[in-house]
């Protein structure tokens, strides 16, 4: 498992080079086929990769309690939003990695507090183990366990999937990776 984590990372390094480069960069690369998944939006709606299909998506992985990272994930995802523009083929995604806590109603009161563009963005919970299963096995991220401190170990990094499930690229959370990050979201949706 941690190989592939490890081999998904390393190919998204490299989407983020190339996607540095501009226009002559080559295809952004296929990595892995995302798996289906049902769980529910900031509104109590089931939400899945059905509702996903044809889309080009962002996902990233937060939860509200965060005492860290994730205000400034979040901040970032609402930028990466706001530079991509209203757009009917783009999606963005936060699976919360705190489905205990972050119910339907926590999701969408952070949502309000962050400013969040709901027509286009949506923030995921569930059962704890179909959370799990579409950020680890799926989105092939790292989640873990509230530690003592209130923290919960996760993944930063953002995931750009296609219009069919398929994960095209792992996204730092620095300049360098966000405007690669828009560029890869832009390449996609045009095609």
């Amino acid at each position: 498992m941690l190989r592939r984590i490890v081999g998904a990372f390393l190919a998204g390094a490299l989407v983020s080079l190339f996607a540095a480069c501009g226009s002559d960069a080559p295809p952004i690369p296929e990595l892995a086929p995302v798996p289906d998944f049902r769980l529910v939006d900031q509104s109590g709606e089931p939400f899945g990769l059905q509702e996903l299909r044809g889309k080009v998506w962002v996902a990233n992985f937060v939860f509200t309690t965060c005492p860290t990272v994730c205000p400034m994930l979040t901040t970032q995802m609402r930028n990466v939003q706001q530079r991509v523009g209203a757009r009917e083929n783009v999606r963005f995604v936060s699976f919360s990695v705190d489905p205990t806590r972050d119910t339907p109603e926590v999701l969408r009161a952070y949502a309000a507090t962050h400013d969040a563009d709901l027509s286009t963005w949506h923030f995921l919970t569930g059962e704890t183990e179909a959370v799990r299963r579409a950020v680890v096995d799926g989105m092939r991220v790292g989640m873990g366990e509230r530690q003592a401190d209130g923290d919960i170990l996760h993944g930063t990094h953002f995931v750009l999937v296609d219009g069919s499930g398929k994960i095209r690229g792992y996204y730092r959370n620095d300049r360098e990776g966000l405007d690669g990050l828009v560029r890869g979201v832009e390449r996609l949706a045009a095609q």
